[in-house]
Parts: C-alpha cells; structure tokens; sequence
C-alpha cells in the first residue's frame, strides 16, 4: 500500500468511526472527561501501521477495512489510548480486534465508579489470610511476601477494589480456579502468553473478575455490556454474523477500499506489550472460542 493509498484509507476511516462517535453524542453518549477521541485514533493509526498478522501481512491491507473500523470506534467507545498501553490490536483472520489490556480494565473500572484497582499474586510460602463481613465482601487482613518468595510457584492471586463509598471488596482465585477459567479457551491456557507470563495472566483474570461485576452493575453497565471479555474468536464470529446478516448495521461506511491503497515503559507495561504479541500469534492459529482469560 503507497503512502497515497494509505493516507487515503486513513481520512475514510477515521471520519467514518469519528462521524459514528458524533451521532452517538447527538443522542446523549458521552466520552470520558479529559479523553481526546482525536488524539487516541491518531496514536492508534500510527501504531496499526506497524501490526502485523501472524504471516507477517501487514494488518492494514490484511484485515477488513469495516473491522478495522470496528476496533477503533470500540477503543473510542470504552475510552482508551493504546498510546498507553490500555488496549491493543489484534488481528484474526481477515479481523481486527481491540482487546482491553490489563491497564485498559482497571481504567474502564475507575471510570464507572471505582476508586482504586490492585491485583496480587500468593506465592508458594506466603502467610495470606482474609475474612468475610457480614454483608459478604472479602477483606484481606493479611499477605506477607517475603523476598525470597518471589519466583516460587503461584497458588493464587487477589485484586482488592475500592468502592465509591471508600469500602474495599476482594476477589480471591486459587491458580486451580484460574486454570480452569483459562481452560475456557481453545489452547487451554497452554498459549505463549499463559506459558511466558503466567503471572501477570492470572493478574488480569482475577482482575477481570473482581471489576465485572461492579461495572455490570453500574449505570453504564449497556455501554461496557460484552466488550471486556470477547476473546479474538468471538469478536471474529460476531463480525461474521453482523456482516452476513446487515453490513450496515453499525452505521460504518462498507466502501471496498482495496483500490485506495514513547516515553519509556516501565516493566509491567512491557510485559503486557510482550503478552499481546503473544495473544496475536496464538490468535492466528485458533479457530475456535480464543485464548481464554
């Protein structure tokens, strides 16, 4: 694709996904305070043209021009900036999927209510206690860690999240129950990403969890409803269906377009980025229900 083509693509699908933003917000949606829906597509373009599919296609020419579209009015829709690593670009098959990353959720969930997210691994070795008050949330009354634990095996993991009124809930999950969560998926948690990055895997899972049913539960329970946890698959079966059945029906232009052809990141945000390429890799070689979370 010629730097003319892909200036080309860019202005149509930019101003399709900004001119659907513009109708939702004529009927009452509304972006988060302090977001620049301008500035995140912009960051997202620039990093779409350097996503590759799994044979190396670059994902621009590989991937729907109509998906393409999709995930980005999907990263508007949930407010987040892939500049800072809050959700990333998958390709799958000829999709193009935006998958909230770790970041991405917590953000989502401070959004909607929450003061404060923070998710732990419990190590092999580790003194973890916790209680239940009477109205059923967890509290954890104690986790010590002792240096030399780091590395061990890990039993479980937790994420405590603070509530508007300032109470803390826990969600608590052995390894064996996020094993089985992962085993969900189609590779049955035996992805690079599960393999290579087991903890921060767990973190998210047992994040996901403890932030989905208080967003579900808030008012804008319709606007998050079914975006957080679509695998790659189900967000290409989706789109399959959606385009069968109507391909205009979310409001996107369907023109073929084929003819038009940081600062620093600290650690756990590399390894996010190191985790999605995974993701992406393994995406390419599913064909079922995805990875699993």
């Amino acid at each position: 694709m010629s730097k003319n083509q892909l200036t080309t693509v860019k202005e149509k699908t930019l101003n399709n996904v900004q001119n659907r933003i513009a109708q939702l917000q004529q009927g009452g949606f509304k972006l988060p305070q302090n977001y620049s829906a301008e500035n995140a597509l912009q960051s997202a373009w620039l990093i779409l043209q350097d996503v590759q599919t799994r044979d190396k296609k670059p994902a621009l020419e590989a991937c729907s021009q109509n998906t393409i579209a999709m995930s980005l009015f999907k990263m508007v829709q949930l407010g987040l900036n892939p500049a800072k690593n809050q959700c990333y670009f998958i390709p799958y098959g000829n999709d193009l999927v935006c998958m909230p990353s770790y970041f991405g959720e917590v953000m989502i969930a401070k959004r909607v209510g929450l003061q404060d997210v923070k998710a732990n691994l419990i190590m092999e070795g580790d003194d973890f206690n916790y209680k239940i008050e009477a109205d059923g949330r967890k509290i954890i009354t104690e986790h010590k860690q002792s240096f030399s634990n780091l590395g061990k095996k890990i039993i479980g993991a937790y994420c405590v999240i603070t509530l508007p009124d300032g109470a803390q809930d826990a969600d608590i999950m052995t390894i064996e129950e996020i094993k089985q969560s992962w085993n969900q998926g189609a590779t049955k948690g035996s992805s690079p990403a599960h393999k290579n990055f087991e903890g921060e895997m767990a973190k998210k899972t047992v994040t996901n969890r403890a932030v989905k049913v208080f967003i579900n539960s808030s008012d804008d329970a319709k606007l998050f409803e079914g975006l957080l946890n679509e695998t790659p698959a189900e967000v290409h079966v989706n789109n399959q269906i959606q385009e069968n059945a109507n391909k205009n029906e979310i409001g996107f232009d369907n023109e073929d377009y084929e003819e038009a052809e940081h600062e620093e990141i600290d650690q756990e945000a590399e390894n996010e980025r190191l985790y999605a390429e995974a993701m992406a890799e393994e995406a390419g070689s599913t064909n079922s229900k995805g990875p699993g979370f």
